[in-house]
């Protein structure tokens, strides 16, 4: 039987009878109509190799192992290192603003991933913005189960049902900017129009301005200063 990305128990067989997206692989491909950004291969780790340690449980929840961090929790499993909300600032200067986007909405609801009957563009949103600090920033749904907020929280009323739970994470670099890394989610991320998700695992690093779409309708835009 076909099953909600996003998890909901449907009963129906083409769209989920509680959130309206499409029971179907999601295609990520973003608004065609947003003006394209340069491709840019950047110098990434490589994906896992085949072979590479998996499952086995999170030390923090218990959770198995699926990526580089817990799904549940976001302890990163390649640093050993807990999610630490109080953290300083690493990279200091950087912000998110974070809002709905009409436009993607509407590319989402012309492909067919969902339905604007069951799943209506949201009548009022106001714009958020979200201070970077510490290492990582997790962008997601909270777990009552797990007790876990994500820094950045896309559920909850009138939030995005097509978020995963640690959907993204903003990775503080070395240098003082920062990388999207995407651990696996059920709906895939896109940067700045380009026509292709971000790599699963890998850090894709960010510039002042850049966009990240994910969900039914978010847009999160990076600004420095």
């Amino acid at each position: 039987m076909p099953s909600c990305p996003s998890g909901h128990p449907s009963t129906a067989n083409d769209v989920c009878d509680v959130c309206g997206l499409r029971l179907r692989t999601f295609d990520p491909r973003p608004p065609q109509h947003l003006p394209p950004a340069p491709l840019r291969s950047p110098a990434a780790p490589a994906p896992p190799r085949p072979g590479a340690p998996r499952g086995g449980p999170c030390p923090e929840c218990g959770t198995s192992r699926t990526g580089r961090f817990c799904e549940e929790c976001g302890y990163d499993f390649a640093s050993h290192q807990r999610r630490d909300p109080g953290a300083g600032p690493a990279a200091p200067g950087w912000r998110v603003t974070v809002t709905a986007d009409p436009a993607y909405y509407q590319y989402m609801v012309n492909q067919g991933v969902l339905d604007p009957d069951l799943l209506p563009f949201p009548s009022r949103v106001l714009p958020r913005r979200v201070a970077l600090s510490g290492d990582r920033v997790h962008i997601g749904r909270r777990s009552a189960s797990r007790g876990f907020v994500p820094e950045i929280d896309l559920g909850g009323p009138g939030g995005d049902p097509a978020i995963s739970h640690i959907h993204a994470i903003l990775v503080a670099r070395p240098d003082g900017t920062w990388a999207l890394v995407d651990p696996g989610s059920t709906n895939g991320t896109t940067v700045n129009g380009t026509a292709d998700p971000v790599a699963p695992g890998v850090e894709f690093p960010l510039r002042d301005g850049d966009r990240v779409y994910a969900g039914a309708w978010t847009v999160i835009i990076l600004q420095k200063g």
